[in-house]
């Protein structure tokens, strides 16, 4: 089902509609968050002196499992 085409002026308010309640949302976040200096409520802790491509291969490969026993022999 092929949409009729907009006008530009038709566009340019659909452009505003859509837009415009992200900008004040957005915008009200960050005035929070950098001018009132308000935390947000919700944080992600991290681990502590872990790096990011350890912590990832830990999720992928779990410690407890033996790599050699995965390997095909060769022979």
């Amino acid at each position: 089902m092929a949409t009729p085409k907009l006008s530009p002026q038709a566009r340019r308010l659909k452009t505003i509609i859509v837009a415009l309640p992200i900008l004040v949302a957005s915008s009200y976040v960050f005035y929070k968050r950098e001018i009132v200096k308000e935390v947000p409520r919700r944080t992600i802790p991290k681990p502590e002196n872990v790096t990011p491509s350890a912590t990832l291969e830990s999720k992928v490969f779990p410690p407890d499992v033996d790599s050699e026993s995965k390997r095909p022999s060769s022979t």
